[in-house]
């Protein structure tokens, strides 16, 4: 394998993932319209549930995209590692690349990731929550 061909495999995977989280951004979408509706009409108790799981599937599946393309990174710079250790020659790109993704190690999947972004799924994870939850906005 060579350089190239690692940076080519990392651009498909992560295109595949930028996929799946374009189609994310579209479903928290649908949860915050579904979250308002429940909160503009009162809503059940099943429906507030309803909302709730999907709400928070939303949520867990949006993270997990996120974390998956870091597992995807970090591959891609343990590959690299493993190409550099075995005398292939790399590019500066590539060092700092596999500088800024684990120094090489061995790719792990881990639910704690970068704080900002954990921040930014928790909010809309509350914005969900609250409109099922909260009081009804009576701005009808």
């Amino acid at each position: 394998m060579e350089e190239y061909q690692v940076w080519m495999l990392l651009a498909v995977q992560s295109a595949g993932v930028m996929l799946f989280f374009l189609a994310m951004t579209f479903l928290v979408w649908v949860a915050f319209r579904v979250s308002k509706n429940i909160n503009e009409s009162g809503g059940n108790m099943i429906s507030k549930i309803l909302g709730s799981i999907f709400g928070i599937g939303v949520v867990w599946f949006g993270y997990g995209s996120g974390t998956f393309l870091s597992v995807l990174n970090q591959g891609a710079a343990y590959t690299l590692s493993e190409l550099k250790n075995a005398g292939v020659e790399i590019s500066s790109i590539a060092n700092s690349f596999i500088a800024d993704n684990g120094e090489g190690s061995y790719p792990e999947a881990s639910l704690v990731g970068d704080p900002i972004v954990m921040i930014w799924w928790l909010s809309i994870l509350l914005i969900i929550l609250i409109g099922i939850w909260g009081p009804k906005n009576n701005n009808s």
